[in-house]
């Protein structure tokens, strides 16, 4: 489902083509340069699930199958599993990858998390991963949720700490930097939208008023390794980052990228441990479930 044609000055939908324009971007690459963090997290996001034979699963952003690959293996050829995304090029790479793997019990569909094209109580569960901070209408999304859940149903998201945002500042203030020696007027702080996500209590709070029970939020963290600076450079052109790297390629040309790879290299080079680039990942897990009785 394509967004719905509504004005332009809309700023939900500005940000939401925003966002389905960074994705078709970085499709191919996806999860497929460095560690594969979301492929780990996706299966520890479907093992807090506890996703069962037999059942009726939804994932909402699916991207390149991080979730929906552990999801597949968990509800086996008697359950089915329905993956949509907002990202045409996200649906093309991942429908080419199910259909690969002859996954018959599995759909993807290009389509909105905050208008879902199901009926009422259609999905045992629903899995979203790393996904809520992009929905302009968190609300609508998570009432569309609840929506087509069967009653004892369950969601399960996944999110950043708050400690994330900790760990990049010295990749994006050197980017701000940066782009302010060529560009002072372009050199606005990368900041995400403000969100209630970053925290345990937070998390919660946002699936409680959602209308869900028995929420539970964990909080776990993993260490990744990048072999190379080179590496984890190339790794920033696949993920959020990105951003910031195309908006100082933008203001400064390719010599000025390359300056700023250069900057960044020295900075990493002062962490950098025998075996490579270390990183720990901090992320927050919520389960929830639609209450049986209203």
């Amino acid at each position: 489902m394509k967004t719905p044609n509504v004005p332009t000055d809309d700023p939900n939908v500005r940000r939401k083509h925003s966002t389905i324009g960074f994705f078709d971007r970085v499709a191919v690459q996806y999860d497929r340069t460095g560690p594969r963090f979301f492929t780990y997290f996706g299966q520890r996001l479907v093992e807090a699930a506890q996703i069962g034979r037999c059942e009726q699963v939804l994932d909402v952003a699916a991207g390149r199958g991080a979730v929906l690959f552990p999801a597949a293996r968990a509800v086996g050829r008697q359950g089915s599993l329905v993956g949509i995304d907002l990202s045409a090029q996200m649906v093309t790479e991942l429908s080419q990858e199910v259909q690969g793997l002859g996954l018959a019990n599995v759909r993807i569909l290009e389509m909105d998390a905050e208008k879902l094209e199901f009926p009422d109580a259609t999905f045992d569960v629903v899995l979203v991963g790393f996904a809520l901070f992009f929905f302009p209408q968190l609300a609508q999304a998570l009432a569309e949720i609840r929506r087509v859940l069967k009653p004892g149903g369950r969601i399960a998201v996944s999110t950043w700490d708050a400690s994330m945002d900790k760990q990049w500042e010295v990749f994006f203030q050197a980017a701000q930097s940066h782009i302010a020696a060529y560009a002072p007027e372009k050199s606005a702080p990368f900041r995400p939208p403000s969100n209630n996500l970053e925290s345990q209590a937070g998390l919660a709070q946002t699936l409680q008023a959602a209308g869900f029970g028995d929420v539970q939020v964990v909080y776990e963290e993993h260490d990744f390794v990048y072999p190379s600076f080179e590496a984890w450079w190339a790794a920033l052109w696949t993920h959020w980052t990105r951003t910031a790297l195309e908006r100082v390629e933008q203001v400064s040309g390719a010599e000025g990228l390359a300056l700023f790879q250069q900057d960044l290299y020295q900075k990493m080079e002062t962490i950098r441990q025998p075996d490579g680039i270390h990183q720990i990942f901090p992320v927050l897990i919520g389960v929830g479930r639609k209450p049986v009785r209203l």
